[in-house]
């Protein structure tokens, strides 16, 4: 497990607040907080219920080499199966603003370190989130500075090349690798940054994207289209990370 939980913060209003004498002795109770549209953040019952935005739920478990105010983290429950949550950073604690299911590689989460080429699995650690991309036009909801419409001509180098392993390039310049416009996966996605030194056998073309129905990836991430686009507006122009761990 590579998430390490932060202390939940308490807020003190709730102890300025005016009781009755005749409530004296009984214990409080602070309602949740009303959820977001869209299904965003789903209220918390605690201490701070009062104070937290509405769109910021449950705390949390965000591993310390995580440095962003948005983290995307991906847990995996099993098998290919996992849980991914949309997590914003408030008063030096993260609160989830939208959970969800989704999908890790059909042989799931590599161990830090071990991802390989070919090995059906998702690495594991904390990663930048880049550019967007999809076979579809750039969506209302991605606020990024860069998305590439991909056409039939786009690849992905992958496999056993050596010279611009894992990037995005073109058939008609002379590379191989991933035909970049398949459907409904790669309708819309966005790069997820793992090797981005290239390294060949280290693995590439790590993405989050959407899921087939197949219930499994060949080592991205997939959640629903719809999720997917909640996730992209939410992330806004912020810088975002992903952290994956089993």
């Amino acid at each position: 497990m590579v998430d390490t939980a932060f202390p939940a913060r308490r807020s003190s209003r709730l102890a300025a607040m005016a009781i009755g004498s005749a409530l004296a002795g009984l214990s409080l109770f602070a309602g949740p907080a009303a959820q977001a549209a869209d299904g965003l953040g789903a209220g918390v019952v605690d201490g701070n219920a009062a104070d937290k935005p509405d769109r910021l739920g449950d705390e949390c478990s965000v591993p310390e080499a995580a440095d962003s105010a948005k983290v995307i983290v991906v847990t995996g429950t099993g098998g290919s199966k996992a849980t991914v949550k949309a997590c914003e950073k408030w008063e030096g604690d993260y609160y989830s603003a939208l959970s969800v299911d989704g999908f890790v590689g059909y042989n799931g989460i590599a161990a830090a370190g071990k991802k390989k080429e070919g090995d059906g699995k998702t690495p594991s650690g904390v990663f930048d989130m880049d550019f967007g991309f999809g076979v579809k036009s750039e969506p209302k909801q991605f606020h990024g500075e860069k998305y590439v419409k991909v056409t039939k001509d786009h690849v992905w180098v992958d496999g056993d090349a050596t010279k611009k392993y894992n990037t995005l390039q073109k058939k008609s310049d002379g590379y191989a690798g991933e035909s970049m416009y398949q459907t409904p996966a790669y309708d819309y996605g966005q790069v997820i940054d793992y090797n981005p030194e290239g390294t060949p056998g280290k693995g590439s073309a790590i993405f989050l994207h959407v899921n087939t129905g197949s219930g499994q990836t060949a080592g991205c991430v997939s959640v629903s289209q719809a999720n997917l686009l909640k996730i992209l507006d939410w992330e806004g122009e912020s810088a975002v990370q992903m952290a994956i761990g089993a």
